[in-house]
């Protein structure tokens, strides 16, 4: 393991070691209360969000959420048995397929958008006073965000 003077880790394995704490805190505080409140968890409502600004091929939405192809597919399904995402054929090119909101996926979004953006304010809040994450949250918090693509 690379480690700098008194076993210390060095600057970016401690950054990529904090950042795994914040993301898998986060995700498991997000998945409770999105789960108990609203029947997602924290990658559905995300996938659901990004499919509210419209209908996506199914590697574009893997692409917007940072998972693979595979993992995308196998989330749509569950949402679409749930009723919230439904399937079309591209009219241009029937091999394709593309994802996009049902009536019901699109009232979850506007119902659980408020409880996702609570609850990562208050867990980013709680990370922010842990000396495992606080600095890193700090600097995220801090850095203004890309332009969205």
């Amino acid at each position: 393991m690379a480690t700098a003077a008194r076993g210390r880790l060095s600057g970016e394995l401690e950054l990529w070691r904090q950042l795994l704490l914040l993301v898998n805190g986060v995700s498991t505080t997000l998945d409770k209360k999105l789960q108990r409140q609203h029947g997602v968890t924290a990658s559905e409502f995300t996938a659901l969000s990004v499919l509210g600004r419209g209908a996506l091929r199914m590697q574009e939405l893997a692409d917007s959420v940072g998972s693979s192809q595979s993992t995308m597919s196998r989330l749509v399904t569950r949402l679409e048995n749930e009723d919230l995402v439904a399937r079309t054929v591209g009219e241009e090119d029937r091999r394709v397929m593309f994802a996009h909101l049902t009536a019901e996926g699109k009232k979850l979004v506007a119902q659980a958008q408020g409880t996702f953006a609570k609850e990562l304010s208050l867990a980013l809040d709680m990370a922010s006073f842990e000396p495992e994450t606080a600095s890193l949250v700090n600097r995220l918090r801090h850095t203004p965000a890309p332009p969205a693509r």
